[in-house]
């Protein structure tokens, strides 16, 4: 028995966009895989109406519409996501998660479908390649990964787009740091993961929403989810900077590493203080309907 395909998409006002996006991957199901799927969309409080049966596609088996009471956030939105299809779908289902911009180009699925036939129990991320965005926000982004890869070892260059087998989705729903960032969550808790390299798209319509403050928000969300990482690598470079600066009479120089590991860590518990109860409280306040 062929598993089922599910897919998740959080929505911010992106009703155009995901038709268009949902327009491209019906193709590629009619033409290329030849079967059905499953679409749920996430709906982060948009504050644009849209009328849904232009979402009606041949190869559209059914859509179910979850609605939050505020908006969170995409990757929050996803986490509601994951965690509704753990709990309404049987085992035999698999679930790529995909942006609803155009920025995550469709014909990933496919790439995506020929490595799960060869490694059928892995996870797999996409990394991104070259990207269309600002020069700031490249700079940025870089910036993010390198202090990503200094304090955890871990490299994290993937978004949301995916492909999740039912086990994958089970282990990373049951985290409550799902509520702060996907990426860390797959890697943490995802032993089998492929990676293919895809390069990012310009979005089919309209601007991006995520500027400086989203962007930096976003990496201390990331790094809360990794904070036990981030406790041992604050420790030895803390040890490092006391011989080097120090005893040396370089004193400003390691009250000032004191004071942003510091912060940086204390940030991490105040983020994932709260995480489980605001993780099942906007689950649970969310409206699903099913069109």
């Amino acid at each position: 028995m062929k598993a089922k395909i599910v897919i998740l998409t959080p929505v911010y006002n992106d009703w155009k966009n995901l038709s268009k996006l949902l327009a491209k991957i019906n193709m590629i199901f009619k033409n290329k895989i030849k079967t059905n799927f499953d679409l749920v969309v996430v709906n982060d409080c948009s504050t644009e109406s849209f009328n849904y049966k232009k979402l009606k596609f041949k190869n559209l088996n059914k859509i179910t519409l979850i609605s939050l009471f505020k908006n969170v956030g995409s990757q929050r939105a996803l986490a509601i996501g994951i965690k509704f299809i753990n709990k309404m779908y049987k085992k035999n289902y698999r679930t790529i998660i995909i942006d609803s911009d155009g920025q995550d180009n469709p014909k990933g699925i496919l790439k995506m479908l020929k490595v799960s036939n060869l490694k059928p129990n892995n996870a797999i991320v996409v990394n991104r390649g070259q990207r269309k965005e600002s020069l700031w926000f490249k700079i940025f982004y870089e910036v993010y990964n390198i202090l990503v890869k200094l304090f955890t070892g871990k490299k994290l260059r993937f978004g949301n787009f995916s492909y999740l087998n039912s086990k994958d989705i089970k282990n990373i729903s049951n985290d409550k740091d799902l509520w702060s960032a996907f990426p860390p969550i797959v890697s943490n808790n995802l032993k089998n993961i492929s990676y293919i390299t895809m390069d990012r798209e310009k979005r089919f319509s309209g601007d991006s929403k995520m500027n400086f403050f989203g962007l930096f928000l976003h990496a201390l969300r990331v790094f809360s989810a990794l904070r036990s990482k981030i406790i041992i690598s604050s420790v030895i470079y803390l040890f490092f900077a006391f011989f080097m600066f120090y005893k040396y009479e370089f004193f400003i120089i390691f009250y000032l590493i004191l004071f942003c590991l510091f912060l940086l860590n204390l940030s991490n518990f105040i983020m994932t203080y709260s995480n489980k109860k605001n993780f099942l409280y906007n689950f649970k306040k969310a409206k699903i309907r099913r069109i």
